[in-house]
């Protein structure tokens, strides 16, 4: 037997394994954060499921060299990320899609979800950041029940990404968050006898006579 049907064959079948690898398999070999561990993972790396993982679940993706799509049950409904280009030159979209059954693991946040954010980028840097999500009638159902408001996310390019996060409801507050990888700042105005007032209090981020507050979480 030639050389060159051996390495042929060879490649066939390392081509065959990689396509066919278990996700199973490399998500036992993964140093997962704690929590994150998924759970009720099928099929292979490159169109697969995983039950849950972490907040998240199901988790439902499909890979191939030049596109990504990502499904992500989160907090009631399943938001839609996909990922195509190619490393020099690639475009990531997020979108809210169908309402999801699977119970949320911590808290329950209800209401409707509209829009679309969009970043093009190179490399790890991002070099422009469009559209934004409507949040409308937000409110937490579980272990309380808090009305938030509406809410309108956006993300921005300048200098690295960031999420702004702008969430209100009249006559009782007011949020205005900044989310870097390593850095949360959150600024809110409390009206007099609003209900989030105990909780912000209870966490220590409002002052029991205060009407505003600062909080800076993580680091620049």
């Amino acid at each position: 037997m030639s050389r060159a049907v051996i390495l042929w064959g060879i490649g066939v079948f390392a081509l065959t394994l990689l396509l066919e690898l278990p996700a199973a398999f490399v998500a036992r070999q993964v140093p997962w954060p704690t929590g994150w561990q998924p759970s009720g993972v099928t099929g292979s790396v490159w169109n697969g499921r995983a039950a849950r993982a972490g907040a998240l679940g199901p988790v439902e993706w499909r890979i191939r060299p030049w596109k990504a799509q990502v499904n992500l049950g989160f907090q009631q409904r399943i938001w839609a990320l996909s990922v195509q280009g190619w490393p020099w030159n690639w475009q990531a979209q997020l979108a809210p899609r169908a309402v999801s059954a699977l119970p949320a693991p911590m808290f329950v946040l209800d209401g409707r979800w509209e829009g679309r954010l969009q970043v093009d980028g190179a490399g790890a840097g991002c070099r422009k950041a469009e559209g934004e999500l409507l949040g409308h009638d937000l409110a937490v159902l579980s272990p309380w029940l808090v009305k938030l408001g509406n809410t309108r996310i956006a993300l921005q390019c300048r200098d690295g990404l960031r999420l702004l996060a702008d969430l209100q409801l009249a006559g009782e507050h007011h949020f205005q968050i900044e989310a870097q990888p390593r850095r949360l700042q959150v600024d809110g105005q409390i009206e007099p006898g609003a209900a989030v007032t105990p909780l912000l209090v209870q966490a220590r981020w409002l002052q029991p006579a205060a009407q505003s507050f600062s909080k800076v979480l993580g680091r620049p």
